[in-house]
């Protein structure tokens, strides 16, 4: 994986936390003493964060550093729904008939 796709799934992780936090990214700035307009370069994937904004962000969120680079769930669809796949073809009859039921209802929503 190259630099800038890091970067770049990088920020859309730290802007998923901060949503998840109801921060905007002013509050997140000053919870971790950057501007408002650095956080916006970080969570674009313009800039990548030092590692004492890392050591802030993972405390502010209560979390690991390496929690921060968990961004599977940000995988383009194509690729989340090939895994998908995988996953149930190892699936017994009776998991797979688990699973159905909850895509199921998932699907009514």
């Amino acid at each position: 994986m190259d630099d800038k796709k890091v970067k770049i799934l990088l920020g859309k992780r730290i802007k998923q936390l901060r949503q998840s936090f109801n921060f905007t990214q002013f509050v997140l700035g000053e919870k971790i003493d950057i501007n408002q307009r650095q956080v916006a370069q970080i969570e674009s994937g313009n800039s990548f964060p030092s590692l004492s904004t890392l050591v802030k962000l993972a405390k502010v969120y209560n979390c690991e550093i390496k929690d921060l680079f968990n961004y599977n769930h940000l995988e383009e669809e194509k690729t989340i729904k090939e895994n998908i796949k995988n996953i149930i073809s190892n699936l017994d009859k009776k998991d797979t008939q688990l699973l159905y039921a909850i895509a199921k209802v998932i699907r009514e929503k």
